[in-house]
């Protein structure tokens, strides 16, 4: 049996997200295989994380451990400078990265950003690479319901036709790290700025080796926009409306088009409701477990 395991990246507020992500990834895994959730914190209060820790045990999940970690500042200490002054994005963004160098025991290992829900059993996604495959994702919907932008040469690429979004990813760790080796990541994080920072060298270091996912694993953009976008790639809009209503993973990244559920106090669509629904879930869970403390 494959040794796998989840990680997110959390960084001081963004627990609240992180936690209601990790909430529904337990909630909906299904299989009796051991299964670990790595959470790499930094600006944490440590009752959140043991918190964390207890989470898979308040849904009857003990075939689910997890695990907390500091980031890997030896690998940022690596990193110049220039990547935050140029990118204007923090090295917090580049900790995905450096995960299969970090956790090299691991078979296989999935990267999910704070702000997504997960709906599905979360081997649904491992089980969608091959063994020999490198890297799994699914392509950036901006470009790809946007095929006039062609931003490959703004992105260093010779095309954008395999350009993945870095929000959600998986890997076969020993694949990742021979294909890239730390010294070729690192070379590449340090040979320039780059607009979209992580998302860029992940295209850019695995480009024309890249496994498509279905739409459904990475799902960016609701039908507002999918129904905004739909004259410019019909054929694309089509394919992804196929999968929505079956949703493996959403992701709220609707880049600033509209705002995300934990902005707004009233949720509207379908998936912010479903957003607080979770939230509040595991914020009862947590009041509860305060209650038997004073107890």
């Amino acid at each position: 049996m494959a040794k796998r395991a989840v990680v997110f990246c959390v960084k001081g507020l963004h627990i609240m997200l992180a936690t209601t992500a990790i909430t529904s990834l337990v909630k909906h895994y299904q299989s009796q295989a051991s299964l670990k959730i790595l959470v790499l914190v930094e600006e944490v209060f440590p009752e959140d994380i043991d918190f964390i820790r207890r989470m898979p045990e308040l849904y009857g999940k003990t075939q689910i451990s997890i695990d907390v970690w500091e980031p890997p500042y030896g690998m940022l200490e690596k990193v110049s400078d220039q990547f935050e002054s140029g990118t204007r994005l923090p090295k917090m963004v580049l900790w995905r990265l450096f995960l299969p160098y970090y956790f090299p025991g691991y078979d296989q290992l999935a990267y999910l950003d704070n702000d997504v829900l997960v709906t599905t059993d979360i081997n649904e996604l491992f089980n969608q690479l091959a063994p020999n495959d490198l890297i799994g994702g699914v392509l950036d919907y901006e470009d790809a319901t946007h095929p006039d932008h062609n931003r490959a040469k703004e992105f260093f690429l010779p095309s954008v036709k395999q350009y993945i979004n870095a929000g959600v990813f998986v890997t076969n760790t020993a694949a990742y790290t021979k294909w890239a080796p730390l010294e070729k990541m690192l070379e590449v994080i340090n040979r320039r700025n780059y607009p979209y920072g992580d998302q860029n060298i992940i295209n850019i270091v695995f480009y024309d080796h890249i496994h498509l996912l279905p739409w459904r694993f990475n799902i960016q953009y609701g039908h507002r926009l999918l129904d905004k976008y739909e004259h410019l790639a019909p054929q694309r809009i089509n394919e992804i409306r196929a999968e929505i209503d079956q949703p493996g993973i959403i992701h709220f990244a609707a880049n600033g088009n509209f705002p995300s559920p934990w902005e707004k106090f009233v949720p509207k669509t379908q998936w912010e409701k479903m957003w607080w629904r979770t939230f509040a879930e595991i914020r009862d869970k947590q009041l509860a477990s305060l209650k038997m403390d004073e107890d």
